[in-house]
């Protein structure tokens, strides 16, 4: 594996999920070695912030790098993409507290990658074999156990009589990031949208953005009968992307997000840093 960046420069704009407030992002090409650095200007300042375990500050239904007073958040859907394509340095500058959501899936950043183009930086990528660790909290499971690449399974579960269990997999040799993963949009169920604005989150949030899960209906016609598995999973890449390396492990979720995606970092983010000083 070597490690890659775009090509060229490229501009996004919209607006985020939870704030509902409008963000421009600016992608540029990086040098080998520069891993995942966000650029962030907002009310809070001005901050580099590398997308890396150290500078998680927040893991409540999204992901939030925070350095000194200064935040930027809901990164994962562009981590994922990072993931999925190789991509392994990058300056994202972000005009703003929260990315652009899109349509609630990774295409928005895909089209991007593709029509900036991404570009081979000739230089190996650190690529971390990690020793099997499992992190279990009530029903959620999610564990990692050494493999010759990359591969994932999330096990989506629920008791909504629409939804029960739904199960997507994902390895580079099988499966095409592009199309299997990233159209997957993110969701909520309908008993969950008042609680969420209460908590001060999903204010941009629509029926544009998001799948609805209601008692008896989806507020669209799903795009992948499991869907909302494979956004789960999408999810999952781009929190292993917050390690910084090239993850050559079996990965298997159950119920499982970001927080539970981060504790599993947390563990392997210690023995990424034992093998860089070794």
């Amino acid at each position: 594996m070597t490690r890659k960046t775009l090509n060229g420069n490229a501009k996004v704009e919209g607006i985020g999920l939870h704030t509902g407030e409008k963000s421009v992002v600016w992608l540029h090409p990086a040098d080998a070695g520069t891993g995942i650095l966000f650029r962030v200007s907002n009310a809070q300042g001005e901050a580099e912030i590398p997308a890396l375990v150290p500078f998680v500050a927040e893991t409540r239904r999204r992901v939030v790098l925070r350095k000194g007073g200064v935040a930027v958040q809901t990164v994962e859907h562009l981590l994922a993409t990072c993931f999925g394509m190789g991509v392994t340095d990058l300056i994202v500058e972000v005009q703003g507290i929260e990315l652009p959501v899109g349509d609630g899936s990774a295409q928005i950043w895909v089209e991007t990658f593709k029509d900036a183009g991404i570009t081979d930086l000739g230089k190996p990528a650190h690529v971390f074999v990690p020793q099997k660790v499992t992190v279990e909290q009530g029903e959620a499971v999610v564990a990692v156990e050494p493999n010759e690449a990359f591969s994932a399974q999330y096990v989506f579960v629920t008791e909504h009589p629409l939804v029960g269990v739904q199960v997507a997999s994902f390895d580079f040799k099988a499966n095409d990031f592009e199309k299997d993963i990233a159209p997957a949009r993110t969701f909520g169920f309908w008993e969950e949208v008042q609680p969420l604005w209460e908590q001060g989150l999903a204010k941009g949030g629509s029926l544009e953005n998001a799948v609805v899960i209601f008692p008896d209906h989806y507020s669209v016609p799903l795009r992948f009968p499991n869907e909302l598995a494979r956004h789960k999973l999408l999810d999952l890449m781009g929190d292993l992307m917050l390690l910084g390396v090239r993850l050559q492990g079996k990965v298997h979720a159950r119920s499982s997000g970001h927080t539970h995606h981060f504790q599993l970092c947390q563990i392997l983010w210690q023995r990424v840093e034992q093998e860089a000083r070794a």
